[in-house]
């Protein structure tokens, strides 16, 4: 509660010393780790965990095929793309499209979501045509993170992050031998309605937990100005077993 201890002064002293690159540059604990990047969209995150770890080894992973061109343009030669993705099963899934893309999912958006701010108001105002960007399916193919590893000849992964709009517990359910030799996972949690499918802390702890993983520190969050609530954090969980 608000003037009940120290928390204040604490998060103050923490932003003096601590950025979200120093975290993962401390956690990781070398300069040429081996990345997972599943859900890389344009490449944006391409490029922070390339300035982040410039010797890293990165792996990049999107399904969108416009996006997906985005993604080879921005990497370059700063990430190994590969037009899939990853999730429980190898073979091929439905994917839906958005016009805003990246909100494209694995799962539909729920269109009668009631913590999506742009969802409420295009019912407010009876937009169809905001609904008729929703939800355009088409196939992709999928792979499982075990069986991507399994092909590469990958030992281990340094830094795992997962940013797939709902479908989070989807790749962590395929990839559990590779996650016990994984050490860091930076995992965007979807806790709000927005998608068909929701995630919880105890989906995602139940997978991780047994691993080694303990939640480290929850290095981003977004908070709904309409209704108070907690849309998306990003949690990052370190493997102590591979301290």
């Amino acid at each position: 509660m608000k003037n009940v201890g120290q928390s204040d002064s604490r998060n103050l002293e923490f932003k003096e010393k601590f950025s979200r690159q120093k975290i993962l540059k401390d956690l990781v604990g070398h300069s040429h780790p081996t990345v997972f990047d599943v859900g890389a969209h344009y490449g944006e995150s391409v490029l922070f965990l390339e300035s982040v770890f410039p010797e890293a080894v990165i792996y990049s992973f999107e399904p969108d095929p416009d996006s997906f061109a985005l993604l080879s343009t921005a990497a370059q030669n700063k990430a190994r793309c590969f037009n899939v993705a990853v999730a429980e099963h190898d073979g091929e899934s439905t994917f839906y499209r958005n016009k805003i893309s990246h909100t494209n999912s694995l799962y539909r958006v729920n269109t009668k979501s009631r913590d999506s701010i742009a969802i409420s108001k295009a019912v407010a105002t009876s937009d169809k045509a905001f609904f008729e960007d929703l939800n355009h399916e088409i196939l992709v193919p999928t792979v499982r993170l075990d069986t991507f590893v399994s092909q590469q000849s990958i030992k281990c992964i340094d830094l795992l992050k997962v940013d797939v709009q709902g479908a989070e517990c989807s790749v962590l359910r395929g990839g559990l031998e590779a996650l016990a030799t994984t050490k860091v996972v930076v995992l965007e949690l979807s806790l709000f309605d927005y998608y068909e499918k929701r995630t919880s802390f105890f989906d995602v702890e139940s997978l991780l937990n047994p691993l080694g993983f303990t939640l480290f520190s929850i290095g981003d969050i977004s908070n709904n100005p309409m209704n108070g609530r907690t849309d998306w954090i990003e949690a990052i969980y370190l493997n102590e077993s591979r301290e």
